[in-house]
């Protein structure tokens, strides 16, 4: 214990010694403690960024309700999104406005848990959920048709999670309390021009400029509670304060130009297809490192306050998306369309295997699977409803299922994070000029519902 002990304070020390800004590199391979300690780079390994429940699909309400399964489709104004060169179907100018509610349920690896596992400390384990609710307008466009190309603005809100956990544990040899803390508070939004041009009957391309916005606050740390004994060392001096924590901090708001481009072959036909391909973006940030090294008690002299941080810029990359959809229309009311995109994961950072104080003085580790580009399935169908005469003012109903997966990406063996979403939906239309949908999520991690009104003029 003591060895430990005396091993985790020279670390703590080595952390305040750190002066000035670190280069940081494109793509950091998280290592060991040690290497994290003369290399900052590494701490934003800290973070567990790829464990975020990244909102990939296209923002729409038809969309969500035919399990994601657009790119061959893209006949709304989320074209702009899903695959932009399918707003040459638009014929008439239209405003819409979506509204998404999301409930999430991200469940994390903490690797500074592992600090209390060194010494065989009782507690719960390093997997812990971020719970999270909010409500958002994830999507408000206008779309103007010529004869053969179409322009629109809009503006999208991917999500927001925000969270926080701590997991606790205590030595029954020692008396030490470990604390491990995360949270997290991430959002991204982005405003965008969008065109469309229609080559002829059988093609269309088109691409969007977005610029987008990302704002991230995150931060992990370890701390130990009674590190020195001092009730021991000094036991008629309390009351004691007793503290050393490591910790990093990622803080960030930052722009990028993003942009997707997308292919639309035999737009609205019997059969159709599409090729879409998404830039997720660039992103700096702050990454602070710093450490907390308190002890003092009353009444003698074992006074010790040695706090510092060190702070470096880095950068973050969303993933690219590079998406397939085909889309058949056996009848006037039936539509039945499948995706697949490859989701490039590989540009975030790997999670750390170690602990911030103990992880280069035990074999206590986690099993940390390098990222990179996993394959999503999006299927759904449509069946749309035809009223003779307007039911409660509905010309039609359009009831929609579909479903997608959701692969492993946080990094680590111990979390699986595979997930399968099922999707419901339904779509009607009042009138000439107003059309009504509505969209459902389900799954493990994350429930979402998205109602969208879109008005034509």
């Amino acid at each position: 214990m003591n060895s430990f002990k005396r091993t985790a304070w020279s670390c703590a020390i080595s952390a305040m010694a750190w002066t000035g800004l670190a280069n940081a590199q494109d793509r950091p391979i998280c290592a060991d403690f040690f290497l994290q300690v003369s290399n900052p780079d590494f701490a934003i390994c800290r973070g567990n960024l790829a464990a975020i429940p990244f909102d990939l699909l296209a923002p729409g309400a038809r969309s969500l309700g035919l399990g994601g399964a657009f790119a061959a489709v893209a006949d709304d104004a989320t074209a702009a999104e899903a695959n932009p060169a399918g707003q040459t179907i638009l014929t008439r100018p239209e405003v819409s406005v979506h509204v998404r509610n999301a409930r999430y349920d991200a469940r994390f690896f903490d690797p500074n848990v592992l600090d209390s596992y060194a010494y065989n400390a009782a507690g719960p384990g390093p997997v812990t959920s971020y719970d999270d609710s909010n409500t958002k307008v994830s999507f408000i466009s206008f779309v103007y048709p010529f004869e053969r190309f179409v322009m629109s603005g809009f503006y999208q809100n991917s999500g927001q999670l925000q969270a926080d956990t701590s997991v606790v544990s205590i030595d029954s040899v020692f008396n030490d309390t470990y604390i491990a803390a995360t949270g997290i508070d991430v959002e991204q939004e982005s405003f965008g021009l969008s065109g469309a041009f229609r080559i002829s009957d059988l093609f269309s391309i088109g691409g969007s400029i977005k610029h987008s916005t990302l704002n991230l606050q995150s931060y992990t740390s370890s701390t130990v509670l009674g590190f020195r004994d001092l009730d021991v060392e000094f036991p008629n001096a309390g009351p004691y304060t007793d503290q050393i924590t490591l910790g990093s901090r990622i803080v960030g708001d930052d722009h990028d130009l993003t942009w997707n481009a997308g292919l639309l072959i035999n737009p609205n036909g019997t059969f159709s297809a599409g090729l879409v391909y998404k830039k997720g973006g660039e992103f700096r940030v702050a990454n602070q490192y710093y450490v907390i090294n308190q002890a003092s008690c009353a009444n003698a002299g074992c006074g010790v306050n040695n706090n510092g941080s060190v702070t470096l810029r880095q950068e973050i990359s969303l993933p690219d998306v590079f998406s397939i959809g085909v889309a058949w229309r056996p009848t006037d009311t039936w539509l039945v369309s499948a995706q697949v995109d490859r989701v490039d994961y590989g540009k975030l950072p790997d999670g750390s295997p170690n602990g911030f104080l103990f992880g280069g003085t035990t074999d206590i580790g986690a099993d940390v699977d390098p990222l990179g580009t996993e394959t999503v399935f999006h299927l759904g169908a449509e069946k749309t409803f035809l009223f003779d005469t307007p039911t409660m003012g509905m010309k039609l109903l359009s009831v929609r299922f579909g479903g997608f997966t959701d692969p492993d990406h946080d990094s680590y063996g111990e979390l699986d994070t595979d997930d399968t979403h099922y999707t419901f939906g339904l779509g009607t239309v009042f009138g000439e000029k107003l059309q009504v949908d509505l969209g459902a999520e389900f799954s493990d991690r994350v429930d979402a519902v998205v109602a969208s009104a879109v008005y034509h003029f």
